[in-house]
Formats: structure tokens, C-alpha cells, sequence
């Protein structure tokens, strides 16, 4: 971009200074005057001055503007490139909701949950994990704070949660005094009633859906042939493929430790990224006490 701005100055410079060159010395009184004979000898001169000094600043001003033309098409190219892999990530996104294959959470419901449908599914065991986190933490008084809660909760969601698996997960929120002791009592009620699956994995299905959703963003982001304007309308048209079951899940990700990076970079503020997220739909928690932007029913 500074190679391409300093070669169009460049031209502007050397093609004013051509110009103003050419009529200086056309117009010019000592090669130019009134009469009907034609000096032969400074006719030869003014065409050897012409050439050597207009010609080859004239031809200056046409290798730049090849240079430039041949710079600009590179980097249109490679404009085209980053755009074009990023709709190949827009594509794998939705690639990758079809392949979501889910069962209900209880098992006395036999249903296999298939793509955008498995968010629905999603959204309901998290929804009971965050519900049983808040309700410990109420009871027992132990003053988490709502990100920790969400942390927690989501913690749960995402890794799954037995008797095989607790360690791993109190290392992951022994950062929280009463961290273990909430992880515990969800294990507990977890063990009470097995035909309900609330502390099943589901990092496998939502692992890749999150790194690439992520990736797709960065890679915008951080171009620098794009401008601002053109950022915004692509990450819009990520954002318009998202379900609001999807955008569920998405905020309380976001909100718990794995959105760190994205809070890191501004990304959901400075792209609006859950917007489309309708008031109310968060149910526990309101989005606008995370994000201070505008969301679609505000507007």
C-alpha cells in the first residue's frame, strides 16, 4: 500500500513537471518567434533538447505508470485471494452446521438433532447448566461474579463432565475460590439423574465450528487491501448465516474464557458480531451488560 501511494505521487510529480516543461519550452521565445523562415540549425537544437529533457521525463512518467498499473493488478489479485478464502471459510462454516448430528439431552426422547437444529439442543443444555450454576451460587452465597458464572457453566458445556473427567475440569476453574466446590454439585445432580445429559461433551461438533469462525474473521480483520467499509459488508454476510439458536451459544462462548481473544482484537464490537441476537433471547443474562453496541431490536 506505501509502495503504491509513493509510485502515484511519483507519477503526479514527474507528469506535472513534464507538463509544465512542454509548454514552457513550446511556447518559449527562444525557440519560437515571428517570421517566415525557419532556422534549420536551432529547429535541430530545440528537437534534441526536446527529446533529451521532455521525452525522457515523459518516459519516466510512462515506466511508472506501467510499475503502477502492474503493482495495482498484484494487489488486487491478492485481494481477490484473501476475499475468495474467506467465502471457502463462510463455506466450511455452513459445512460444517450440516454435518452436526446430534440426540436430544434426554434420553427418553429418541430424536437425532441434525444441523441447525442441534443449536436448539445446544442452547438447552447449556441454558440448565447456567441455571444450576446461578441456583448454587445463590444458595451457598458464594459470590461469583455473572462472567464467572458463564465461565463455569460454559466450562461444562463444552468439555462434558463425569466422574472420569472431573479433575480435568477443576484444573480449568480452581482460578475460582468456590470453583471446584460448584463443579462438584454439578457432578452431583449429573450422577442423580443419567436420562438427563446435561454434562455431555460437545467440544468435537463446536471445536472446528469456533476455530474457523474465528480464523474467517482474523483473516479480514488484518487485511490490508481491504477497507473498512468492505471488513464490515463481509463479516455482515458471515453474520447473516447465523441462526439465533446459533447466536445463543455464540455469546455465552464469547463471554466465558474462549472469548478472550476475540474481546482482545474488539472483534464483536467493532463488527457487530452478535447484533442480530434478539433482547430477551439470551434469557439469563443480558448481552448489553458484556457489549455496549447496538443490537437489531434497538434499532
Amino acid at each position: 500500500m506505501i509502495l503504491r501511494k509513493l509510485l502515484f505521487w511519483l507519477i503526479i510529480i514527474f507528469g506535472v513537471i513534464a507538463t509544465v516543461s512542454f509548454f514552457s519550452i513550446v511556447f518559449s521565445g527562444t525557440y519560437f518567434h515571428a517570421g517566415q523562415s525557419i532556422d534549420a540549425d536551432l529547429a535541430d537544437k530545440f528537437g534534441s533538447f526536446f527529446s533529451g529533457f521532455v521525452g525522457t521525463l515523459f518516459t519516466v512518467v510512462s515506466i511508472l505508470l506501467i510499475i503502477y498499473s502492474m503493482h495495482s493488478q498484484n494487489l488486487e489479485t491478492r485481494k481477490s485471494e484473501i476475499t475468495n478464502n474467506f467465502f471457502k471459510m463462510l463455506d466450511y462454516h455452513n459445512q460444517n452446521v450440516r454435518d452436526l448430528k446430534i440426540p436430544h439431552i434426554d434420553e427418553s426422547k429418541n430424536d437425532v438433532n441434525e444441523s441447525r437444529r442441534a443449536f436448539v439442543i445446544y442452547k438447552i443444555q447449556l441454558k440448565r447448566l447456567l441455571e444450576a450454576v446461578i441456583a448454587e451460587n445463590v444458595d451457598q452465597r458464594y459470590g461469583l461474579t455473572d462472567r464467572q458464572i458463564i465461565d463455569i457453566a460454559y466450562m461444562v458445556f463444552y468439555y462434558g463432565l463425569d466422574t472420569t473427567w472431573i479433575n480435568f475440569i477443576n484444573d480449568k476453574v480452581e482460578r475460582y475460590e468456590n470453583g471446584p466446590a460448584v463443579i462438584q454439585h454439578l457432578l452431583d445432580l449429573i450422577e442423580g439423574d443419567r436420562n438427563i445429559k446435561i454434562g455431555r461433551t460437545n467440544q468435537t461438533g463446536l471445536s472446528c465450528y469456533f476455530r474457523n469462525m474465528y480464523s474467517a474473521i482474523k483473516l479480514i480483520d488484518e487485511s490490508l487491501l481491504h477497507s473498512n467499509n468492505e471488513k464490515e459488508n463481509l463479516i455482515k454476510i458471515y453474520r447473516a448465516q447465523l441462526s439465533n439458536p446459533e447466536l445463543y451459544i455464540i455469546f455465552y462462548n464469547l463471554v466465558s474464557r474462549f472469548g478472550k481473544k476475540w474481546d482482545d482484537h474488539d472483534y464483536i464490537v467493532k463488527y457487530k458480531f452478535i447484533k442480530n441476537l434478539p433482547k430477551g433471547y439470551a434469557e439469563l443474562f443480558d448481552p448489553k451488560a458484556f457489549y455496549n453496541m447496538p443490537f437489531e431490536d434497538e434499532e
